[in-house]
């Protein structure tokens, strides 16, 4: 029997299908390469660029790029991370991506590669373009502040559906996505939803019936719970601090999980039980950044009393959208809020002595005390969160891994 062909990826052996492209070939083995714009089901495009490796010595798209034997692939080097950190934060830069309002938070292949790139900060001045949202169709909204270009929703239209529903426009910063209508309208066109669910790397496209939440079966998720949990409780402790609560509602998303989660921990300080202060616990974790002194005492009070301490969410992992107002004065945020902000009157900048004297910038967690672990998302996934615990409570090195942060 002969041996499959094989080429180096980051120096260890991938073997290879002839006709398999690098990206084909490392995905079948396991070995991921970031991309946005690659789907398994269409034909390889290359527009995207994030999956770009060096092929000996050359760039090129590992999408499109044939494997070939004795090949040497670069793909995760810190020069091609740097490149492709770069061409992410130009993406967020250039659409209007509001992660902590979109119901695609946490299943979004841009937000997931910025986690994974380590992506902590806007890197460019955002254009705040003005786009529409089309919610004409019955089935499908087309949101065009989430287009990054990436042509899925063109390509599952057209060899998917076997219809030509949408087409790219214009050049350079004036390219973006139309819909192939004389009105521009996309219920004017014979548009299904029978592709929606592979039409976009962004959720640019959205099949109304895929925002509803569907549960599996209760009696079996608890079967499968109960397999995973053991005995012995520890005591846990969580807070939000300059956040929205968004990331503890995603706690309860573990749905009847809680049942065998509360089997094996017990709650200290926490929006569930309302006490007041976090004594000792083995597991902290907080949402939200730091905006005020509050926030830093609360943050101190954990760290202090507990063993691990966990940034859970963007927030607390990058600063989130709070620390968009990093960039301004805070003087004169709070007098323009107060004082000159249209219909206020006789404004007054708070100042009574009970309120928490706020902060210049807005702080991640780990500025301010060290963090054990974090849990990126906006919020994390109520499957993720289970995942994490589970591994910390069954005293393994927690591991999210690519499936519950990438989508693709």
């Amino acid at each position: 029997m002969n041996e499959r062909p094989t080429f180096l990826l980051d120096g260890t052996e991938v073997a290879f299908e002839p006709g398999q492209t690098v990206m084909q070939a490392a995905l079948a083995a396991g070995r991921y390469i970031p991309h946005l714009c690659y789907h398994p089901e269409f034909k390889p495009h290359g527009s995207c660029k994030v999956c770009t490796a060096k092929v000996d010595g050359r760039m090129m798209a590992a999408c499109t790029t044939p494997a070939a034997t004795a090949t040497e692939v670069e793909s995760d080097t810190e020069e091609l991370n740097d490149l492709r950190r770069t061409l992410v934060q130009m993406l967020f830069a250039e659409g209007n991506h509001f992660c902590p309002s979109c119901e695609k938070s946490g299943n979004c292949m841009l937000q997931a590669l910025g986690y994974d790139l380590g992506v902590m900060t806007a890197g460019f001045r955002h254009l705040f373009p003005d786009r529409p949202v089309d919610a004409s169709h019955p089935e499908i909204l087309l949101d065009f502040n989430r287009c990054i270009l990436c042509e899925l929703c063109v390509r599952a239209a057209r060899e998917v559906d076997g219809k030509h529903v949408f087409s790219l426009a214009g050049r350079g910063l004036g390219k973006h996505l139309i819909v192939n209508a004389e009105s521009g309208r996309l219920a004017d066109t014979d548009a299904s939803a029978s592709a929606s669910r592979r039409r976009s790397a962004r959720g640019a496209t959205i099949t109304r019936r895929s925002a509803r939440r569907r549960s599996t079966t209760r009696r079996a998720r608890w079967r499968d719970t109960m397999t995973e949990v053991t005995r012995r409780k520890l005591k846990v402790a969580t807070t939000s601090l300059a956040g929205c609560f968004g990331c503890h509602m995603s706690l309860l998303d573990i749905d009847e999980r809680l049942f065998a989660l509360l089997e094996r921990i017990e709650f200290d300080r926490s929006p569930l039980t309302d006490i007041k202060h976090c004594g000792p616990c083995d597991i902290g974790i907080i949402e939200g950044g730091i905006c005020n002194a509050e926030n830093v005492h609360v943050l101190r009070e954990f760290r202090a009393n507990c063993k691990i301490l966990v940034a859970m969410g963007a927030c607390a992992v990058t600063g989130g959208l709070p620390a968009q107002r990093n960039h301004l004065d805070l003087g004169q945020c709070l007098q323009e809020v107060y004082l000159t902000d249209p219909g206020v009157g006789q404004g007054l900048i708070p100042n009574d002595p009970e309120l928490p004297l706020p902060l210049d910038k807005v702080h991640p967690l780990h500025e301010v005390v060290k963090v054990d672990y974090f849990i990126p998302g906006c919020p994390p996934s109520g499957d993720a969160i289970w995942k994490f615990l589970t591994d910390l409570i069954e005293g393994r090195t927690p591991k999210l891994g690519h499936g519950l942060i990438h989508y693709d």
